[in-house]
C-alpha cells in the first residue's frame, strides 16, 4: 500500500508541475498531503525519471510543456533498441538508455490510466448528487484564482460538453461557479438536499470556465511557443482561437467573461506573453 501511495503521489505531481499556473513547494505539498521536505524528495525523484523541473523567478515550480510529447510506440522502442544496440553498444550511456525503453509506453498509459480513472470517479459521484439533488463537497479543490486549496460546498448542477468543468451554485458565494473537475481532490456527497434550485442556471463558459456575467471581454494576446503550449494543456477550449504568426508566435484572439485568468496568466508567464489588443 505504500507503494501504491508513492506512485499516486508521483503522478498527482506530475498534473500539478503540468498544469498552469506554476507552484510554490507550499501548494505542492498541501495538495499532495506530505511535508515540504518530502516534496522536495519527490521533486528529486522526478528528475531522476527524466523530467526536466524548473523554477521561476518566483521559486515557484513547473515542468516545461515542451517535454511533454508524444510517448514512443513500441515499434520506435524497438528501432531505437537496436540502433543503440549495434551502433553505440559501448557508449557509457547505453545500458541506460536500454534500460528505459521497454518502460516507456507502460508507464504513460499508466498514469494515463491513473488519472482517467480519478476523473471517471468524481464524474460518476456528482452524477449522482445531481439526479438525487444533494450538495457536496469537493474536497481539497485547487482555486487558481486565489491559489488556494479549500474544501468547497456546492450544489451541483450540470457539466460542460466535455466534461472538463462542473458548474455549481455555491452557497458561500451566492452565485452559480464553474470548477474544473482535474482540481477536485475528492467528492463527498452530503445528506443536505438542494435549498438554492431557484437560482440554478447552467450557463456557457467561456474558454478560461468563468460563466456569462452580462459582459464581454475581447482579447488578444502574443504567446511564445511555451506560453501556448501551457495554454493549450491547461485550457484545451482555447486551441480553435490560437493561430501561429509569422514570427512564430501564437496569437490568442477571442472573448472572455472575465479578465482575471488573463491577468493571472500575463503576470505568470512575463517576457512569455504579450497583450496586443
Amino acid at each position: 500500500m505504500f507503494n501504491q501511495h508513492r506512485i499516486l503521489r508521483v503522478f498527482k505531481l506530475i498534473s500539478l508541475l503540468k498544469a498552469f499556473p506554476n507552484k510554490s513547494i507550499k501548494r505542492l505539498a498541501q495538495s499532495l498531503e506530505i511535508s515540504e521536505r518530502s516534496c522536495y524528495r519527490y521533486l528529486d525523484l522526478l528528475a531522476e525519471l527524466g523530467f526536466v523541473v524548473e523554477k521561476d523567478a518566483h521559486n515557484k515550480f513547473f515542468i516545461p510543456a515542451e517535454d511533454f510529447s508524444e510517448p514512443l510506440t513500441k515499434e520506435e522502442a524497438a528501432l531505437i533498441h537496436e540502433t543503440i544496440a549495434v551502433a553505440a553498444k559501448n557508449h557509457p550511456l547505453a545500458a541506460s538508455i536500454l534500460s528505459k525503453l521497454p518502460y516507456l509506453d507502460e508507464q504513460h498509459a499508466m498514469g494515463q490510466h491513473i488519472l482517467t480513472g480519478h476523473l471517471a470517479k468524481l464524474v460518476t459521484q456528482i452524477k449522482e448528487a445531481i439526479s438525487t439533488e444533494k450538495q457536496i463537497i469537493l474536497q481539497k479543490y485547487q482555486s487558481a484564482s486565489s491559489e488556494s486549496i479549500s474544501d468547497r460546498r456546492v450544489e451541483p448542477i450540470g457539466f460542460t460538453a466535455n466534461y472538463q468543468y462542473l458548474c455549481a451554485y455555491e452557497p458561500a458565494a451566492a452565485q452559480n461557479k464553474y470548477f474544473k473537475l482535474e482540481r477536485m481532490g475528492a467528492i463527498e456527497i452530503l445528506a443536505e438536499n438542494h435549498k438554492f434550485k431557484e437560482a440554478h442556471l447552467l450557463l456557457k463558459p467561456d474558454v478560461f470556465g468563468f460563466n456569462e456575467t452580462g459582459t464581454k471581454f475581447p482579447i488578444k494576446l502574443k504567446l511564445s511557443m511555451r506560453a501556448m503550449l501551457f495554454l493549450k494543456d491547461d485550457y484545451p477550449a482555447t486551441a480553435p482561437f490560437l493561430k501561429e504568426q509569422a514570427d512564430s508566435s501564437w496569437l490568442l484572439d477571442v472573448e472572455v467573461n472575465s479578465m482575471e485568468p488573463v491577468e493571472r496568466i500575463v503576470r505568470g508567464m512575463r517576457g512569455e506573453v504579450e497583450v496586443v489588443g
